[in-house]
């Protein structure tokens, strides 16, 4: 599944990544994608942009989090990285607020690889392209993800003035791996085998879709509406309405999301034979239509948390099982999609890997 030559290039990244020691008091959050722009209509990030900020102040540094930025933080593809920081002037104080106290890790992606390239022209924070976290004796590796693709030169090349000269320029916006359910697969396959083979948690980001133990939102629908199909013949008769209920919501999302990825592929959730490990998780990204997912790792736990403007969606308030939280007296809002004992996890990893 892993070429030679990718294999061997993944591995360079994870024997020469940075390494963080966390302690079990520590935490930590992980944010890719947020595609920063300079402001304008053609700015991913602008619609979203408030809402991070107050998650970044109220929440995270409040908080005592260690803030990982793992790649395509600015579009550096369409936006000239001068115009990104004057523009967004209030989310690089911020993050300056996590670099003073040692708390901040920004990772590059195929959008802001530039920066890996030119350190002393203007940026902000340093930078590095993989990390490895260490917990116990646990580890975890953090890459953006586009080191998988064996087109990633062309597109820092011929890709970048395409985006910048010709598309930009006409209003067009971002082309990303995201939108290609293909692209997507074959990237998380990738990382995947590699997270396989060293017995370790891979967290990416890049495809802009969230994972969490290795399965997408697509996917989890497919096990949730199974377990209560077969949970339904034995229900009590005063519960089976409510079982109905809760599973036309889950057929209504289901329906939705496979109409989006139309091109989704069966069986794209085994990556391989055997028991499916749960091995890869993606933060998913920052330019969400009604918000931003991430992951928080805390007290030996990971989640994948999902932001959102109240004003935007009541998703969460109508679905059953979720909690959402608010900030302070604002309209946004944090629920826990997923969560999951790190300690669980690698036993699962280390047993059928």
């Amino acid at each position: 599944m892993l070429s030679r030559n990718l294999l061997n290039k993944l591995n360079r990244l994870y024997d020469h990544a940075p390494v963080v020691e966390l302690k079990e008091k520590d935490k930590l959050v992980i944010f890719s994608d947020l595609h920063l722009g300079d402001g304008g209509g053609n700015d991913d990030f602008k619609k979203n942009a408030d809402l991070f900020l107050a998650v970044m102040r109220r929440h995270y540094l409040e908080g005592n989090f260690t803030l990982v930025l793992n790649g395509d933080i600015e579009e550096l593809a369409r936006f000239r990285l001068k115009r990104i920081v004057a523009r967004w002037g209030d989310v690089y104080r911020a993050w300056a607020e996590f670099a003073t106290r040692g708390a901040l890790i920004k990772l590059v992606g195929n959008h802001d690889l530039r920066l890996l390239r030119h350190r002393s022209r203007g940026m902000p924070f340093p930078v590095t392209e993989a990390l490895k976290i260490r917990l116990g004796g646990k580890s975890l590796f953090v890459v953006h993800g586009h080191q998988t693709s064996h087109l990633n030169w062309a597109f820092q090349t011929l890709g970048i003035l395409f985006l910048r000269w010709l598309l930009h320029p006409l209003g067009f916006g971002n082309y990303t791996v995201a939108q290609s359910s293909r692209r997507r697969f074959r990237v998380e396959r990738r990382i995947y085998s590699f997270a396989r083979q060293k017995k370790i948690m891979a967290l990416i980001g890049h495809t802009h879709r969230p994972l969490f133990e290795s399965l997408s939102r697509l996917d989890t629908l497919k096990i949730e509406i199974e377990n209560l199909c077969r949970k339904y013949p034995q229900a009590p008769s005063e519960q089976k309405l409510e079982l109905q209920q809760k599973l036309a919501r889950l057929k209504e999302e289901y329906v939705k999301l496979q109409h989006k990825d139309r091109q989704a592929r069966r069986g794209e959730n085994l990556y391989h034979d055997g028991p499916l490990l749960p091995c890869l998780f993606n933060s998913g990204c920052g330019i969400g239509r009604h918000g931003i997912t991430a992951i928080e790792i805390v007290r030996g736990r990971v989640a994948l948390v999902y932001w959102f403007d109240r004003r935007r969606t009541d998703k969460y308030f109508a679905a059953e099982g979720y909690e959402p939280q608010r900030l302070g007296d604002s309209d946004y809002y944090r629920v826990v999609l997923k969560e999951e004992d790190l300690d669980y996890i690698f036993t699962r990893i280390n047993l059928l890997g």
